[in-house]
């Protein structure tokens, strides 16, 4: 008997697991059929150049400014594998993965994958109830990387779609920046950026 419960209640969180999913796959396709908001430029990405020394381990910072009432996001965006090492944000869980950042409220992860053979960095999640939507400038994601050799990558994002909280699209455009890496480059001293706790 203890074994066939043990069957039900996997039966059961796998189901929930899938409609946790479909939810969520839901509210990101009807980001792409709801009009747009009435907002002023939405940027996403990396804003300052960075330049680092071969063998050093930069925090990226993935930034959002000038958003209203963003409730939900999915981002697409790739560095140069050549030259970078993604380093894991959470090794508790398998693959390689990004960090949150602080300007929403951890949620409903769809997505957290980064792929060290292509340099393809893809997250999507979004806020649950009863976080509201956030307005103003922050930083959605931090990227983890150690430089492998000198030379120069785009922080390119191939795609970024937001929505608030009704699933009503936020026009936005993406931001690259470029990392050098160099000799004789001083060593990152900064404090770490902050990121939610994985768990």
């Amino acid at each position: 008997p203890g074994l066939d419960a043990m069957r039900t209640l996997n039966r059961k969180f796998g189901l929930m697991r899938k409609s946790l999913f479909l939810i969520i796959l839901v509210i990101f396709c009807s980001m792409m059929l709801q009009p747009a908001l009435a907002q002023g430029d939405v940027e996403v990405g990396v804003f300052e150049p960075i330049t680092t020394s071969p063998g050093s381990r930069i925090e990226v910072p993935i930034e959002i400014r000038g958003v209203q009432d963003l409730y939900a996001f999915d981002l697409e965006m790739q560095f140069d594998p050549a030259i970078f090492d993604a380093e894991d944000a959470d090794p508790n869980m398998q693959g390689i993965q990004t960090a949150l950042g602080t300007f929403l409220d951890a949620g409903l992860l769809l997505f957290n994958d980064v792929n060290p053979e292509t340099g393809l960095v893809r997250f999507a999640m979004s806020q649950m109830n009863p976080s509201e939507g956030k307005s103003g400038d922050g930083i959605l994601l931090v990227l983890y990387l150690t430089a492998k050799t000198t030379g120069e990558s785009a922080l390119t994002v191939n795609s970024i779609t937001l929505s608030d909280r009704g699933g009503v699209a936020i026009p936005s455009s993406g931001v690259e920046a470029v990392v050098t890496v160099a000799e004789g480059v001083a060593a990152v001293t900064s404090t770490s950026i902050p990121v939610q706790d994985p768990t």
